[in-house]
Protein backbone atom coordinates (compact mmCIF):
# COMPACT_ATOMS: atom_id res chain seq x y z
CA UNK A 1 0.00 0.00 0.00
CA UNK A 2 1.59 3.59 -1.07
CA UNK A 3 2.02 5.77 1.75
CA UNK A 4 -0.04 9.02 1.69
CA UNK A 5 1.64 11.92 0.47
CA UNK A 6 2.27 14.85 3.07
CA UNK A 7 2.95 18.07 1.83
CA UNK A 8 4.39 19.65 4.86
CA UNK A 9 8.07 21.25 3.91
CA UNK A 10 8.97 19.32 6.90
CA UNK A 11 8.14 16.02 5.52
CA UNK A 12 9.15 16.97 1.76
CA UNK A 13 12.85 17.65 3.60
CA UNK A 14 12.84 14.87 5.18
CA UNK A 15 12.21 12.85 1.92
CA UNK A 16 14.67 14.49 -0.09
CA UNK A 17 17.09 13.78 2.74
CA UNK A 18 16.12 10.23 3.14
CA UNK A 19 16.61 9.30 -0.54
CA UNK A 20 19.98 11.07 -0.60
CA UNK A 21 21.21 8.31 2.30
CA UNK A 22 19.70 5.25 0.45
CA UNK A 23 21.69 6.20 -2.74
CA UNK A 24 24.86 6.36 -0.48
CA UNK A 25 24.04 3.32 0.88
CA UNK A 26 22.75 2.03 -2.26
CA UNK A 27 19.74 0.38 -1.10
CA UNK A 28 17.11 2.90 -3.67
CA UNK A 29 13.53 1.94 -2.56
CA UNK A 30 12.89 3.59 -6.56
CA UNK A 31 12.42 0.06 -8.75
CA UNK A 32 14.39 1.52 -11.57
CA UNK A 33 17.55 1.93 -9.24
CA UNK A 34 16.74 -1.36 -7.75
CA UNK A 35 17.10 -3.16 -11.25
CA UNK A 36 20.58 -1.19 -11.30
CA UNK A 37 21.99 -1.88 -8.21
CA UNK A 38 20.57 -5.64 -8.59
CA UNK A 39 22.82 -5.06 -12.24
CA UNK A 40 25.78 -4.41 -10.04
CA UNK A 41 25.33 -1.26 -11.56
CA UNK A 42 26.02 1.94 -8.96
CA UNK A 43 23.49 5.17 -9.08
CA UNK A 44 24.89 8.27 -9.65
CA UNK A 45 23.80 11.05 -7.04
CA UNK A 46 22.32 14.28 -8.68
CA UNK A 47 19.16 15.90 -8.58
CA UNK A 48 17.17 13.92 -11.07
CA UNK A 49 17.82 10.52 -9.20
CA UNK A 50 17.58 11.89 -5.75
CA UNK A 51 14.30 13.29 -6.79
CA UNK A 52 12.65 10.08 -8.40
CA UNK A 53 14.05 8.13 -5.26
CA UNK A 54 11.95 10.67 -2.69
CA UNK A 55 8.92 10.34 -4.68
CA UNK A 56 9.09 14.05 -5.19
CA UNK A 57 9.04 17.02 -8.41
CA UNK A 58 12.45 17.47 -9.47
CA UNK A 59 11.85 21.51 -9.53
CA UNK A 60 11.73 21.59 -5.84
CA UNK A 61 15.56 21.40 -6.14
CA UNK A 62 16.07 21.80 -9.44
CA UNK A 63 16.70 25.21 -10.17
CA UNK A 64 19.08 27.83 -8.27
CA UNK A 65 16.33 29.36 -6.72
CA UNK A 66 14.47 26.54 -5.75
CA UNK A 67 12.32 25.87 -2.64
CA UNK A 68 15.23 23.93 -0.59
CA UNK A 69 18.20 25.25 -1.42
CA UNK A 70 19.97 23.19 1.50
CA UNK A 71 18.56 19.41 0.01
CA UNK A 72 19.83 20.87 -3.40
CA UNK A 73 23.67 22.45 -2.00
CA UNK A 74 24.08 18.55 -0.17
CA UNK A 75 22.42 16.91 -3.40
CA UNK A 76 25.90 18.53 -5.55
CA UNK A 77 28.44 18.33 -3.04
CA UNK A 78 27.55 14.50 -2.94
CA UNK A 79 27.77 14.68 -6.72
CA UNK A 80 30.69 16.14 -6.47
CA UNK A 81 32.00 13.88 -3.87
CA UNK A 82 31.13 10.94 -5.80
CA UNK A 83 33.42 11.24 -8.28
CA UNK A 84 31.82 13.25 -10.93
CA UNK A 85 34.08 15.01 -12.86
CA UNK A 86 33.34 18.48 -14.74
CA UNK A 87 32.95 17.60 -18.33
CA UNK A 88 32.93 21.47 -19.92
CA UNK A 89 33.04 25.15 -18.13
CA UNK A 90 29.26 25.16 -17.74
CA UNK A 91 29.88 22.67 -15.32
CA UNK A 92 32.11 23.82 -13.45
CA UNK A 93 30.54 27.28 -13.84
CA UNK A 94 27.07 25.33 -11.54
CA UNK A 95 29.78 23.95 -9.26
CA UNK A 96 31.20 27.40 -8.65
CA UNK A 97 27.34 29.19 -8.39
CA UNK A 98 26.67 26.15 -5.90
CA UNK A 99 29.69 27.04 -3.80
CA UNK A 100 28.68 30.68 -3.76
CA UNK A 101 24.98 30.11 -2.97
CA UNK A 102 26.29 27.89 0.10
CA UNK A 103 28.21 30.65 0.81
CA UNK A 104 25.55 32.92 1.25
CA UNK A 105 23.36 31.08 3.26
CA UNK A 106 26.34 30.73 5.51
CA UNK A 107 26.75 34.67 5.95
CA UNK A 108 23.23 35.51 6.22
CA UNK A 109 23.21 32.90 8.82
CA UNK A 110 25.97 34.43 10.62
CA UNK A 111 24.84 37.96 10.41
CA UNK A 112 21.85 36.23 11.82
CA UNK A 113 23.62 34.97 14.59
CA UNK A 114 25.08 38.30 15.23
CA UNK A 115 22.26 40.48 14.71
CA UNK A 116 20.91 38.27 17.93
CA UNK A 117 23.78 38.25 19.67
CA UNK A 118 24.12 42.24 19.50
CA UNK A 119 19.98 42.18 20.38
CA UNK A 120 21.33 40.55 24.11
CA UNK A 121 23.99 42.57 24.58
CA UNK A 122 21.92 45.58 23.45
CA UNK A 123 19.29 43.82 26.77
CA UNK A 124 21.80 43.50 28.97
CA UNK A 125 23.31 46.61 28.87
CA UNK A 126 19.94 48.08 29.99
CA UNK A 127 18.91 45.65 32.67
CA UNK A 128 22.97 46.56 34.50
CA UNK A 129 21.66 50.17 34.09
CA UNK A 130 18.51 49.38 35.62
CA UNK A 131 19.96 47.57 38.09
CA UNK A 132 22.62 50.12 39.33
CA UNK A 133 20.38 52.91 39.47
CA UNK A 134 18.08 50.97 42.18
CA UNK A 135 21.40 49.83 44.06
CA UNK A 136 22.38 53.40 44.34
CA UNK A 137 19.02 54.53 45.62
CA UNK A 138 18.64 51.67 47.66
CA UNK A 139 22.69 52.20 48.89
CA UNK A 140 21.42 56.01 49.50
CA UNK A 141 18.13 54.94 51.16
CA UNK A 142 19.68 52.46 53.40
CA UNK A 143 22.42 55.16 54.09
CA UNK A 144 19.89 58.12 55.38
CA UNK A 145 17.83 55.05 57.53
CA UNK A 146 21.06 54.53 59.51
CA UNK A 147 21.51 57.65 60.09
CA UNK A 148 18.38 58.57 61.39
CA UNK A 149 18.02 55.35 63.27
CA UNK A 150 20.07 52.15 63.48
CA UNK A 151 17.36 50.05 64.74
CA UNK A 152 14.63 50.57 61.76
CA UNK A 153 13.60 48.28 59.02
CA UNK A 154 14.15 49.03 55.40
CA UNK A 155 11.42 48.01 52.35
CA UNK A 156 14.04 46.63 50.00
CA UNK A 157 11.00 47.19 47.53
CA UNK A 158 8.52 49.84 47.11
CA UNK A 159 5.25 49.61 48.91
CA UNK A 160 2.73 48.47 46.60
CA UNK A 161 -0.33 49.78 46.01
CA UNK A 162 -3.68 48.05 46.66
CA UNK A 163 -4.91 46.55 43.97
CA UNK A 164 -8.55 47.20 45.21
CA UNK A 165 -7.99 51.24 44.22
Amino acid sequence: MPRRRSYSPDRINQDFLDAIERLKNGRPQHPEFREKVKKGKTVKINILTVSKEAGRARGLIGRENCHYPEVRQLVLMEAEASGIVPRSRDDVIKRLRAEIAELRVQLSQAEAHAAYHFAQSARAEKSYSDYKGRYERLKARVENNLKASQYKVVSLFPEASDPAE
